[in-house]
Order: C-alpha cells, then structure tokens, then sequence
C-alpha cells in the first residue's frame, strides 16, 4: 500500500505520509547526486531544490530577489538562509530537524552588479565550507541567476573550483519515493475537485477567468500551498491552443480546455489537462477528441522501465504535417511529455517528435513521475475551429505505469445546460 492511501490527515491509527522519511530520501538522493557529479559544496537559491534538501519554502513573491538560499557541504548537514518568518529563530522552532543551521538570509542576489556587492553573501558562504575543510573542492551552483558573478566572488576568497550545478539537481530530484509520489496523487485528486467545480460552473456567459478562480478557490480549500495560473482557453482560443485565460465569454457548443497546473500539495505538483464544450459535443467534436485521446494513449504506451523517452514519441505522429505545420517548432505543444515533481518541469527533460530526432532521449525509471500530453485541431460547421487538450500524469513503473490523473477520459465532458 501506497503512502497517503489513507487520505490526507495524520492520524494515530493509520499510516500515511512520513515526512521525516520523505526528507531524508531527499537528503540522501541529493549526496548521491553531489558525489555523481563531482561536488562537494551545493549552493542552491533554487526554491525548488531548497525545498527538497531541507524543507524550506521561499514563498512566490519572496522568491525573485534570490536572497534565500541552502547551502550543503557533502561532509555535513544543510545550512539554510530563509525568510518564510521574518523571525529566523521561530523557524528554527518550526524546522527543529536542520538543528539550529539556519538563519536570516543576506540582501538578496538580485540587487548585486559586481564582486564587492557580494561581499554579505560571502560573509555567510566562506565559513561553512571553511568549516568543513573544503576551500580545495568543488562548488556546485544551482538556480543562481548572477553565476558569472558568484563564481568570481568564491573564487576572490579561495574558492579552488566552481561549477554549475543546475543538472545535479534534476538529477537528484528525478526518482520519486513513495510520499512524494502520495503528495503528488493528493495534488491530482484535488485537480479532480477543482475540474467537478468549473464543470458546474459551465454554463453561456461564465469567463474563462471565472472558472480559474472557481478551481484555484477548490484547491486552496483542499490544502494548496499554492496554485499558478490554469490554462483556460475556450471557443476559438482553442485552435491554435493557447494556454493562458481571459475574461472571454464562453458561448454554447464552445470547447473549453483546462489545464490545473502548478497546483501545488507540499510542494508537490499537477499538470493536468481535460477538455469541455457548453452542452453537448456535435459529432466533429466527439472526432476530435477520439483522435486526441488516441494519440495520447499511443505515446503512454512506450511507458515502463528501462524504456526511453523515445518510445513514447514513436506513438505519435512521425511529422509536423499532421498538424499542418512544415516545422517542428511549428507544433512544440502539440505532443509532448515532462517530468514533474516539487517543479512543473523536471527529468526526464521535456520531450516531443522533434527532439527524437534530435537524439534527445532519456531512459524512463520506476519511480519518476512523468505528464504526457496531446492536442488535435478542427473545425465545426456551426461552432468553428476548436482544439481538443488532454493530459495524463503517471508513476513509472516495472511493467508500464500507475495513473495519477482519474477525470473521466474516454469522452469528452459535456456540460448540458
């Protein structure tokens, strides 16, 4: 039995998330990682791999100056600089497994333009390697926006080697265990309520903008820590797709199609398409989406371990012509697959036909957690253009795949009125 099966309360009766077992996989997995990758010091101003390594949650509107930051000797335990109390001292109370090893962050990176500006950062950086005898090895930099800049900084006070560690931490991030992977089922099961909510809420003359806020309202009710914009595109705004929202009206027979992305469950997220008309579905429209639907399931069969990323792209079409296009970028969107975690996008890297070709291939894993994803273009004789978007979140596993995403799929979703 899965981790969370129970729901999402702690109970004393009944298993469900360990946390403290979450945060030391994580731990664990990004050492591996460190030592894989030649590092011996990791400064992450990622909030995504600050999250993963310790805990901390940078909130979004704190997250643009870079002032927070961890960093992570491979002899030692994190050392954490956060914000999310402007109090460093009762988050030391909050987080009583980083032992003290955190306090208030420097001004942030954002507002630096040379090497002395720097010169708080390396106040806080220096001692901590300093401490545990590593000015000989290897700093590793993830998400910093001033690389260039921090590099010279490190270097100017000792620092022997510096390198990007951007793709270490993909690295460590890529192979879920099992609460992580419950997190990320909660998140695709309020995705479900926020999808049943706007449902009801389809009727002619309802926005796009109102059926975002209609389902950010039921996933922050469901214990979102946070949510960022859905696509909600309808009527002709789905043909070619886009994947934003506007105060448009929807207006009957209008295909609608949601996507409850960025949905966060403790940090875990959804990406989660479904597709909606305003009454019943005409008969070009049932077509369209059979053929969406068909091209998904065609890619999600090339899914198990030991398997590629490839294997999912040889379901799909072979040209860009099937959609109408002589590109490859012409259609980026229109069949493609992602990994997902604390982060929207993570390994395996983001994948479609044209990258195949390009000997882009990674190989699938038990234990990542991937979103696969198609959309096919027509045209009504009474409603216009239109597009159908569907999309899937699935665990990898040893003989294919376990299914995250649970809204009804084989048809489209009508909403009679």
């Amino acid at each position: 039995m899965y981790a969370g099966t129970n729901g999402r309360m702690s109970m004393d009766r009944l298993g469900g998330i360990d946390w403290e077992r979450m945060r030391a996989y994580r731990l664990k997995r990004t050492k591996e990682a460190m030592e894989k990758f030649g590092i011996d010091v990791l400064i992450t101003w990622d909030a995504y791999s600050i999250r993963y390594i310790c805990g901390g949650y940078p909130t979004v509107p704190c997250r643009y100056s870079q002032a927070q930051f961890v960093e992570l000797p491979k002899n030692g335990e994190p050392h954490a600089f956060l914000t999310t109390s402007f109090s460093a001292y009762a988050l030391r109370e909050e987080m009583p497994w980083m032992e003290n090893r955190l306090w208030a962050p420097p001004a942030g990176l954002k507002w630096c333009s040379k090497v002395s500006d720097l010169a708080p950062h390396m106040a806080k950086i220096i001692p901590i390697i300093k401490e545990y005898g590593l000015m000989d090895g290897t700093v590793g930099l993830d998400g910093c926006t001033l690389e260039l800049l921090v590099s010279a900084a490190l270097k100017a006070e000792g620092v022997s080697k510096v390198k990007s560690a951007h793709d270490m931490m993909f690295e460590a991030r890529k192979i879920k265990n099992e609460d992580e992977i419950a997190c990320m089922r909660l998140a695709c099961e309020s995705a479900d309520a926020a999808f049943y909510e706007m449902k009801k809420a389809i009727v002619p003359g309802i926005r796009e903008c109102d059926l975002v806020g209609i389902g950010m309202k039921k996933l922050y009710e469901l214990g979102a820590d946070e949510t960022q914009e859905f696509v909600c595109s309808s009527g002709p705004r789905t043909n070619p797709l886009h994947i934003d929202y506007t105060d448009r009206a929807i207006a009957p027979g209008d295909v609608i199609c949601i996507d409850v992305n960025g949905n966060s469950y403790m940090g875990y997220k959804s990406c989660y398409y479904r597709t909606f008309v305003c009454g019943e579905a005409t008969e070009i429209q049932n077509a369209v989406y059979e053929e969406c639907r068909n091209m998904l399931y065609e890619g999600m069969k090339g899914i198990k371990a030991g398997n590629t990323t490839a294997d999912i792209c040889e379901g799909w079409p072979k040209t860009p012509q099937y959609w109408g296009y002589d590109q490859w970028l012409d259609v980026a969107g229109y069949a493609l697959g992602h990994g997902l975690g604390l982060s929207l996008h993570e390994a395996p890297a983001c994948f479609k036909p044209g990258t195949v070709q390009a000997g882009i291939i990674e190989k699938l894993e038990e234990g990542m957690v991937i979103a696969v994803e198609t959309w096919a273009g027509g045209e009504d004789p009474k409603y216009g253009k239109f597009g159908v978007r569907l999309e899937e979140d699935v665990v990898v596993t040893k003989d294919g795949y376990e299914l995250l995403t649970k809204w009804p799929v084989d048809k489209i979703t009508e909403c009679p009125f």
